[in-house]
């Protein structure tokens, strides 16, 4: 096999390791039952695309030499001018993920989006690139049958095998797009902010909001949330709900609906980060402030961290007590002065600004003090335990 059929076959293998990581990334169910594995499919993800960069680099050479072979060819040109602006677009916003940089436009177009975006357009290259080979390949093996140049049979050689190879890893990204196109897990990339998102729970009497929240003083959030879980989404009823507060405390409380919502909230201005590299920005929220829920329950001298719970039955995360205490950490209630719906982690979701979205546990319904630390759901799973923003950590 020559140089120019290992690069192309080394090429081939970091388009399939890409393709199947970045389906079952996008898969609810490496969210969810197969959480464990979302780490390492992460890990795949990023060595499949430093292959890809390396021998796309690595056709820089010989692209170099059929420009100037194909002189008054236009289209071939700009084929080729294509495939380097793609290659070197998806590769760049990997590494913007990699490293939590998010560049986000008017109409909440995010870094995620941008790099599925371009996954998309260049599955779709490939898949092109690869049925127009199938099909060459099979109208010459057509011609030679018919002038008896072969004996009739099908001959599997390297050349044969990497286009074939080709074509199949090209069918299966495929549907790669159509998840995608589909909004498989909620993640479709041309979904915008004006998409209205789900609300099952039924809380009576609403959130009165206060002023600031109507109308909202950040002007109304800009970006697209995308919808994640790890469970069905869980669905509020004001009649069941209730919120407890229970550990290491003198007073443990269980809280209706209706207390709840009689505790003193304040209004704020906060940013919204996910670790998969989109943002919402300005959002304004109303809640109640977590050092009030420290004070009511009177914590014990020996807690120094404060454990949370989702409605899920699954999710959890914590803070130390001194994260807890910070002064924008609130269990919000409204957002842009409505009640915070179901698909976003309504009735009641923690809200951390100063660290990644993970941290902010849906469906929030109860609190424990405890003296030793807990790592969470993502965070036994390889994610930071300390999931600070890059320049947010006090």
């Amino acid at each position: 096999m020559g140089r120019s059929s290992r690069l192309h076959v080394l090429h081939a293998v970091a388009m399939f390791l890409l393709i199947l990581s970045g389906l079952m990334l996008s898969s609810q169910s490496f969210r969810g039952t197969l959480a464990d594995l979302r780490i390492y499919l992460r890990y795949a993800h990023i060595i499949g695309g430093i292959i890809f960069a390396v021998t796309t680099a690595a056709y820089i050479g010989p692209l170099t030499v059929k420009w100037k072979a194909c002189a008054g060819q236009t289209m071939q040109k700009a084929g080729y001018i294509v495939f380097v602006f793609l290659a070197a677009g998806a590769f760049l916003t990997g590494v913007f993920l990699i490293f939590g940089i998010n560049i986000e436009t008017a109409d909440g177009l995010s870094t995620l989006n941008w790099h599925k975006g371009l996954a998309i357009i260049n599955i779709t290259a490939v898949l092109y690139h690869s049925l127009s080979e199938l099909v060459n390949f099979l109208t010459n093996l057509s011609n030679d049958m018919g002038s008896g140049n072969v004996d009739g049979g099908f001959q599997v050689d390297r050349r044969n095998f990497i286009r074939w190879s080709s074509v199949v890893a090209a069918l299966f990204g495929g549907g790669v797009i159509a998840n995608w196109l589909r909004g498989g897990g909620n993640e479709n990339p041309f979904l915008n902010k004006a998409t209205r998102f789900a609300n099952c729970n039924q809380m009576e009497p609403p959130p009165s909001p206060n002023l600031g929240s109507v109308p909202p003083i950040g002007g109304g959030y800009e970006g697209k949330f995308e919808v994640f879980t790890v469970t069905k989404i869980p669905c509020a009823n004001s009649d069941s709900w209730q919120f407890r507060l229970f550990g290491l405390v003198d007073q443990p409380l269980t809280l209706s609906w209706k207390e709840f919502l009689e505790i003193p909230r304040k209004v704020q201005i906060s940013d919204f980060y996910c670790v998969t590299g989109w943002t919402v920005y300005h959002a304004t929220y109303e809640g109640i402030p977590l050092s009030r829920f420290i004070d009511l329950a009177k914590i014990n001298p020996q807690v120094r961290y404060v454990k949370f719970y989702s409605a899920d039955g699954l999710y959890t995360s914590a803070l130390s007590l001194e994260q807890a205490k910070m002064e924008d950490v609130m269990v919000a209630v409204l957002m842009d002065g409505e009640p915070i719906p179901s698909d976003l982690g309504g009735p009641a979701r923690l809200i951390v600004p100063k660290m990644y979205a993970y941290k902010g546990v849906k469906w929030i319904n109860a609190i424990e003090f405890i003296a030793e630390p807990h790592i969470g759901y993502w965070e036994s799973r390889g994610y930071e335990n300390d999931a600070w923003v890059k320049g947010k950590q006090i």
